[in-house]
């Protein structure tokens, strides 16, 4: 799943104003949502909202083990919220590792914010990352255009999963 840069909410993204981490979560896997019920998610009732998150949750991995597995201290913390409080909570963590390098609220001396952690809906048995990879460009004369940051950063970071090098558990 590539991450849309020319999405408004991160082209039109500035220091100070609030980042719609959540408004970009759906827009990003939003064939995932309409494989539930085949509707945007905005026309779906609470409860089917809340049902499909759950089923994506289940499908997600961070880092490689299941998300409900790498965050399992947390879910246990919020063992006495309602369902839809807890997929809220988890989603609010999981937004901010995934998209913290686009807010620039977050950035430090020009530097975007970067996590440790990748994400990757289970599609088919084979990881779909929810990451941003740059269109491929040539240049004039037939060579490509160097990769961007975000590109780079969301490249390591997959790599560095792949070699089994990033956390296995939101403990460590």
């Amino acid at each position: 799943m590539n991450i849309q840069l020319d999405n408004p909410i991160i082209s039109y993204s500035e220091k100070g104003k609030p980042f719609l981490y959540d408004k970009l979560f759906l827009k990003t896997v939003a064939k995932y949502i309409e494989e539930y019920k085949n509707v945007p998610y905005e026309r779906l009732t609470e409860k089917d909202q809340s049902v499909a998150l759950a089923r994506i949750i289940k499908k997600m991995e961070c880092n490689g083990v299941p998300v409900t597995e790498f965050f399992k201290k947390e879910l246990s913390d919020w063992e006495g919220l309602e369902n839809h409080e807890r997929i809220k909570r988890l989603l609010t963590i999981v937004t901010k590792d995934i998209f913290c390098c686009f807010d620039k609220n977050l950035e430090v001396d020009g530097e975007f914010a970067k996590s440790d952690r990748i994400y990757a809906v289970i599609d088919g048995g084979k990881p779909d990352y929810i990451a941003y990879s740059d269109p491929v460009k040539k240049s004039l004369f037939g060579k490509e255009k160097p990769k961007s940051a975000y590109h780079l950063y969301f490249a390591d970071l997959i790599e560095r999963n792949e070699a089994g090098q990033l956390p296995r558990s939101s403990q460590e």
